[in-house]
C-alpha cells in the first residue's frame, strides 16, 4: 500500500524544481550574453571603440567627482554654517514668549565669537578645497609607479610601452625566434589623488612602466617613421650622422629661407627599450637603404616676389556718344602685390607650391569708360509707318546688296561684332548650325535668328557666330541678339540680313536708302 506524501516533502520537491528552473534560466542568460559579447568583440575597431567609450566615461566621472568634492559639499556646509550662526546670534536676543530684547551678557558674546570663528574656519576650508589640484596615481599590479597630470599623458605612455613590446615581438618573429616578452602583458591603472610629491612626463612614465614589467631593458635609440616605431639600435650617434649626410647635399648653407627634411617624418628617440628589439646598426641601415622612398628628401624654400594687379574696367553706355565710340573718363592703373610662397621639391623635382601670404602694396585704380549707343541718322529707317534700326552699326562695309538670286543684304565686319534687333518683336525661330557647309537650305544660313514684328514684318539674321536669345523671347529694338560670324555657307565674317513684309521679301536698302557702303 502506497503512502501519501507529506506536505513537507511536496514543498521540498517544489522548491527543488524551482531552484533547477532558475539555474537553467541563469545558464541560458549567461550563454546568450557570452554569445553577444563574442560577436561584439569580433566587430572591426571594437578595441578602439572601447578605448573611446572608456575615455568618455572617465572624463564624465572625473568632472563629476571634482564638482562634488570641490563645490557640492562645501556649499552645503557653508549654508549650514551660516544658518546655524544666524540662528545662534538671533535666538538669545528675542525670547520666544515675550518678544522683548534682552541685554548682552559675557556668555552671549563668547558664544557669538566662537560661532564667528567657526564660520571663518568653514570659509577658509572652502577656499583651500577649491584650490586643491587632483592628479592620477598610476599603479601596476597594485604598486604605485608614479603620478601624472592628466589621462592624456597616461594614455600616450601606455601606447608607447605597448608599441615597444610589439616591436620586440616583430624583430624576433622576423628572426624566427621567440621572446619572453611575447607573452608579456602589463595593465597599468590609475586613481585620483591629491597626495603626491611630483608628477612625471610621458617619457618618464614610459620608463617607469617598462621597469615595472620585469623585462630585460637597455638604453637604445628608436627610429620612428611617420609616428610609428620601426627600428631600435644602440648606435644612435652613427645613425644621426648618416641621416644628416643624406640631407646635406640638398641644403643651401647661405639660404636662410630653406628647410630640408625627409618626406617621411623620421625621428630618433633615446630611451629604455627591450633588449630583444635591439638590432645592429648595419641591419637598421640596410633596411633604411632597402626602401628608396624612406629616405627621399624634401626641400621647402620660401620665395617672395612682386607682381602687378590688373586694373578692372567699368564700362557704361550713353546715348550722348555715337554708337561704337568709347571715351575713357578715368585711366586705369595696375596695382602691386607681394606674394610669399613655399616651393616644395622632392629629390630636386618641384612637387608643390603653397601660397603663404599675399600683401597688397598698391591698390589698382579702375578704368572708367563710356560706350556710345547713339546711332547715326542714316541708321534709322521706316517703311509704311513702321520704324527699324540698322542691325550692325559696327559694320565695315556692305559686301552685297539684295539683287538677283541673293535674298538679303550682306553686311561685313569683324567677327564678334554685336548684332541688334531691327525692331521690337518676338523671337519665333533660332537655328544652330551643325558644322556642315551646304547650299540652298536652312543649314546654309549657319546660326540664325528670326524675329516677328508688328504689322506683319519679319527679319532674319544669318551666319551668326552665336545668338543669345531664345524662341518665344520678346526683344526690344536695338537689343543685342547675337554676334557676327561666318557659320554656314559663308566665305568671311558678315551678317546676312533679310526683311519680310505683308507683300513678301524686300531689300533693306528700301528702309535705309542713305546707308553708306563703307562705314568710316
Amino acid at each position: 500500500m502506497k503512502t501519501k506524501p507529506s506536505r513537507t516533502s511536496l514543498l521540498d520537491a517544489w522548491r527543488c524544481r524551482r531552484t533547477v528552473r532558475r539555474w537553467h534560466k541563469k545558464e541560458k542568460r549567461s550563454a546568450a550574453q557570452h554569445r553577444f559579447l563574442s560577436r561584439v568583440r569580433s566587430l572591426p575597431y571594437w578595441h578602439e571603440t572601447g578605448e573611446f567609450l572608456y575615455a568618455i566615461g572617465f572624463l564624465v566621472e572625473y568632472t563629476l567627482i571634482r564638482l562634488a568634492r570641490s563645490v557640492g559639499w562645501f556649499v552645503v556646509l557653508l549654508l549650514r554654517g551660516f544658518v546655524s550662526l544666524g540662528s545662534a546670534l538671533v535666538r538669545p536676543l528675542v525670547p520666544p514668549d515675550t518678544g522683548q530684547a534682552v541685554a548682552f551678557s559675557p556668555g552671549l558674546l563668547l558664544r557669538s565669537a566662537l560661532l564667528a570663528a567657526a564660520a571663518g574656519v568653514l570659509g577658509w576650508t572652502v577656499y583651500t578645497g577649491l584650490d586643491r589640484s587632483y592628479v592620477l596615481q598610476v599603479q601596476v599590479n597594485g604598486q604605485t609607479v608614479g603620478y601624472v597630470e592628466n589621462e592624456q599623458v597616461f594614455d600616450d605612455a601606455r601606447a608607447a610601452v605597448y608599441e615597444r613590446v610589439e616591436t620586440a615581438q616583430r624583430v624576433l618573429s622576423d628572426a624566427g625566434q621567440s621572446s619572453a616578452e611575447s607573452g608579456f602583458e602589463i595593465w597599468p591603472t590609475y586613481i585620483l589623488t591629491t597626495d603626491y610629491d611630483q608628477t612625471m612626463g610621458q617619457s618618464e612614465l614610459v620608463n617607469a612602466l617598462l621597469m615595472a614589467s620585469g623585462g630585460e631593458l637597455q638604453d637604445a635609440t628608436a627610429v620612428y617613421l611617420d609616428g610609428a616605431l620601426q627600428y631600435v639600435t644602440t648606435d644612435g650617434d652613427h645613425l644621426r650622422s648618416f641621416l644628416q649626410s643624406c640631407l646635406l647635399p640638398y641644403k643651401q648653407v647661405d639660404n636662410p629661407n630653406q628647410r630640408v627634411a625627409f618626406v617621411h617624418d623620421v625621428q630618433l628617440v633615446d630611451g629604455l627599450f627591450f633588449s630583444d628589439s635591439v638590432q645592429s646598426y648595419a641591419d637598421v641601415l640596410g633596411q633604411l637603404r632597402g626602401d628608396p622612398d624612406l629616405l627621399k628628401v624634401r626641400s621647402i624654400e620660401r620665395q617672395t616676389y612682386q607682381e602687378e594687379i590688373p586694373y578692372p574696367v567699368y564700362t557704361q553706355e550713353s546715348a550722348a556718344y555715337d554708337y561704337g565710340e568709347t571715351v575713357v573718363l578715368q585711366s586705369g592703373q595696375n596695382g602691386l602685390r607681394e606674394i610669399t610662397q613655399d616651393v616644395t621639391t622632392v629629390d630636386g623635382v618641384q612637387t608643390d607650391v603653397q601660397t603663404v601670404q599675399v600683401k597688397i602694396l598698391t591698390d589698382p585704380v579702375a578704368e572708367e569708360r563710356v560706350t556710345g549707343t547713339q546711332l547715326k541718322d542714316y541708321m534709322y529707317g521706316s517703311i509704311n509707318g513702321y520704324d527699324f534700326v540698322w542691325p550692325a552699326p559696327g559694320y565695315r562695309h556692305i559686301s552685297q546688296w539684295m539683287v538677283g538670286g541673293h535674298t538679303g543684304i550682306d553686311i561685313a565686319g569683324p567677327s564678334g561684332t554685336p548684332i541688334l534687333a531691327a525692331a521690337s518683336g518676338t523671337v519665333v525661330q533660332t537655328y544652330t548650325w551643325n558644322g556642315i557647309v551646304t547650299r540652298g537650305d536652312w543649314n546654309s544660313y549657319g546660326n540664325y535668328v528670326v524675329i516677328e514684328h508688328d504689322g506683319g514684318y519679319t527679319t532674319r539674321y544669318g551666319h551668326l557666330l552665336q545668338y543669345i536669345v531664345s524662341e518665344g523671347e520678346h526683344v526690344e529694338a536695338g537689343q543685342v541678339i547675337g554676334y557676327m560670324g561666318s557659320t554656314g555657307n559663308s566665305t568671311g565674317s558678315h551678317l546676312h540680313f533679310e526683311m519680310y513684309g505683308p507683300q513678301g521679301r524686300f531689300s533693306a536698302h528700301t528702309v535705309f536708302p542713305d546707308i553708306p557702303t563703307w562705314n568710316k
